[in-house]
């Protein structure tokens, strides 16, 4: 008895338009399944290749059908093969003269874009090694590529691009995948995992000149615009009716999107200035520098004369302020994870200022050497838990693209195995540090007080 569903009018997903969002692919209906014997020998041969009937294909095939012969909607079995995940169909039919690349269906798509748009990446991977071309366009003007980030499936992209094809390959109207997936994609995640491949942030389509972030803005993506803000994309470029992406903010009237842009040119403008670029040069020694001085200026208040607790209460206020103010103005993103570690430091040597000139004469020598002891091993421990590689997980370019093909291959190109913010292959107790941006090997936990991740 057969029991397989399969998908029998897949060929005509909804068109994900230029300008106008897209859904997931729309299915006039799934067939019932085949459960009797008469059934299997008197079908033809579009539907067992969609049901995966191998034997009825065969008998079929060998008493003279010509499997590259379309049917009426100039759809051919191989198409169904392919949108259906039928592997060994596809085998056989391309030992049978199917052509891989044959154009079908009302987009005029190979087999390979029809197995992208459904995400069955074994089949992909199946097609590629038979011959199909990945950048063959279908009648809406994409590609394979442009195809499997229009429908979010991540391991398929991260094949491709490992198998060789460009991340800025262009589309009828000149957009790169990332335009695409500003313009269309739902959440931060498609995004992000794009920009691990470094694609151009600035490239620009052919029609409205637009960049990613144009689209993203025109989108109203506010995710896609965070994180091409964060990836460093130009706030100057103009497009063909002379906009900025600032204007085009403006125009939406989206008063978020302005702040987030308004406040990334206020923050690049300042990282050119010559006394900010000296500033970060030395940003950690100024964080412990501050912290030292806020303790400090902690204990000088709390220790006045005064018995005035509005005066010392208002003093602590304006101190905290001032601490905040400078944290905000001078210390960056990068190093914002150093601050605990500034102040537990600054802790340490205050202790030991204190423990030295008020403690020291009064105590015997073997307290002393006990608290000596105490403060080198505290501090020894320290800087070893610190600067120690705690298992990063390191790979070069070309070996994230070998272990994304082994992985996919083997069947386990998924999140369980895969870390999609590093593109690495995540061992069994590995975890992906959002603090620190990657992958440990056997992570315990990030430290905050250390700014590093224990393994």
């Amino acid at each position: 008895f057969v029991n397989r569903q399969c998908k029998s009018h897949c060929h005509r997903p909804h068109r994900p338009h230029m300008h106008s969002s897209h859904s997931v692919h729309g299915d006039k209906g799934l067939p019932s399944p085949y459960s009797t014997a008469e059934d299997l020998s008197t079908c033809d041969i579009v539907k067992a290749t969609q049901y995966g009937i191998l034997e009825r294909c065969k008998e079929l095939v060998e008493a003279g059908y010509d499997v590259r012969q379309p049917d009426k909607e100039n759809v051919t079995l191989l198409h169904w093969a392919a949108i259906n995940n039928r592997q060994e169909l596809v085998k056989y039919y391309i030992s049978r003269g199917a052509i891989v690349d044959q154009l079908g269906g009302d987009l005029n798509s190979t087999p390979l874009h029809w197995a992208i748009r459904q995400g069955h990446l074994p089949m992909v991977m199946l097609l590629l090694k038979c011959g199909a071309d990945p950048s063959l366009i279908d009648g809406e003007g994409f590609s394979s590529i442009h195809l499997a980030v229009l429908f979010q499936h991540m391991p398929v992209i991260a094949y491709l691009i490992a198998k060789g094809q460009n991340i800025d390959t262009i589309d009828f109207n000149g957009q790169t995948p990332l335009m695409l997936t500003a313009q269309k994609a739902i959440g931060p995640e498609p995004m992000r995992f794009l920009l691990k491949f470094n694609p151009s942030l600035n490239a620009v389509d052919n029609v409205q000149k637009n960049t990613a972030l144009h689209w993203a803005i025109a989108s109203g993506n506010t995710s896609a615009v965070d994180l091409l803000l964060e990836a460093g994309a130009s706030l100057d470029i103009k497009n063909v009716k002379g906009e900025t992406p600032l204007d085009i903010a403006y125009q939406s009237q989206n008063h978020f999107m302005v702040y987030m842009i308004q406040e990334e040119e206020r923050m690049r403008n300042r990282r050119n200035n010559k006394l900010r670029k000296m500033v970060e040069k030395y940003e950690l020694f100024l964080m412990v520098a501050s912290s030292l001085t806020f303790l400090w200026a902690i204990g000088y208040i709390m220790d006045l004369s005064s018995d005035s607790w509005l005066l010392k209460g208002g003093l602590l206020l304006s101190l905290l302020f001032g601490m905040a103010l400078f944290v905000r103005q001078f210390v960056g993103l990068k190093n914002l994870r150093y601050l605990p570690t500034a102040f537990l430091l600054s802790s340490v040597f205050w202790m030991s200022m204190t423990w030295f000139f008020w403690f020291l004469p009064d105590i015997l020598y073997t307290q002393e050497m006990e608290l000596s002891l105490y403060m080198m091993g505290h501090l020894y421990y320290f800087y070893k838990t610190w600067s120690t590689d705690p298992g990063y997980i390191k790979t070069s370019e070309e070996e994230k693209k070998e272990n994304i093909i082994a992985l996919a291959e083997a069947g386990c190109l998924d999140f369980r195995t895969f870390c999609t913010s590093c593109l690495v292959r995540k061992p069994l107790r590995s975890v992906h540090c959002l603090a620190c941006q990657a992958c440990v090997a056997k992570y315990d936990q990030h430290s905050l007080w250390t700014g590093q991740c224990i393994g």
